[in-house]
């Protein structure tokens, strides 16, 4: 198995978070364990199968980041791990500016590095 270095810091934040995977009617909403600039990882006991695509909505105290992902791991009964596809300039604004008053808290998980 070969080790393959993250891309973007992760940091372990429990925030709500709504996944919507494509033509469903309902949101399916749930809690994260990790995020980073690249993705997130969910806590779920019905997970989703590796690549479905989902429209995510992130809420950062009163903020909504929205952007679109993909199932890249599932763990059954625990949860999904989530690749970001599509982030807005906005989305990913918001999404740095959080991260980085997690990174200044020092919640950092993983080898560390700039957000």
């Amino acid at each position: 198995m070969v080790w393959i270095q993250r891309q973007y810091p992760r940091f372990e934040v429990s925030l709500p978070v709504e996944l919507r995977p494509l033509g469903a009617n309902a949101p399916l909403r749930t809690r994260t364990r990790d995020l980073c600039l690249g993705g997130l990882y969910v806590e779920m006991t019905f997970t989703q199968e590796v690549t479905t695509t989902l429209d995510i909505i992130l809420w950062v105290g009163d903020v909504k980041i929205s952007v679109t992902g993909e199932v890249v791991s599932k763990h059954p009964s625990f949860g999904n791990g989530i690749k970001f596809t599509q982030v807005s300039g906005e989305a990913r604004f918001q999404l740095r500016a959080f991260l980085q008053t997690l990174q200044s808290n020092h919640r950092l998980h993983g080898p560390e590095a700039r957000v």
